[in-house]
């Protein structure tokens, strides 16, 4: 089962978590502009994608679900400890810098969203 719903309307990218995820990421959803993604790519080892401090949200036995920081940064993680992660990388001065997500399809999921923003942003 997937973690998020990703949808994409009207230039913007939003990102909703399923069933209780939605309590234990502290939020209903994350939106983002396409223009302001700069890069979309599957980690297949999350385990080695530094988290920092976690707040607020959960990790517990590799459930990683909320607002994580690194250092200098304010990630947002919906995760189930097990598969790829779908990195979303995003530049300009917003409120998250990278959205790491579990989905059940990372590669189709990332090509859609490579398809959707320009190309010369995308890594």
């Amino acid at each position: 089962m997937s973690r998020n719903d990703l949808r994409i309307t009207g230039g913007v990218l939003t990102v909703t978590p399923r069933g209780l995820d939605r309590l234990w990421c502290f939020r209903k959803n994350v939106v983002v502009a396409l223009v302001n993604i700069s890069g979309v790519r599957i980690e297949r080892h999350a385990s080695r994608v530094p988290t920092g401090w976690r707040g607020p949200g959960l990790d517990f036995m590799g459930k990683l679900c909320g607002t994580f920081h690194p250092p200098g940064e304010r990630h947002f993680w919906n995760y189930l400890g097990s598969g790829e992660v779908l990195r979303i990388t995003i530049a300009g001065d917003q409120h998250f810098q990278q959205l790491n997500l579990s989905v059940d399809d990372a590669k189709s999921s990332r090509n859609v969203l490579l398809d959707a923003i320009s190309p010369q942003s995308a890594q």
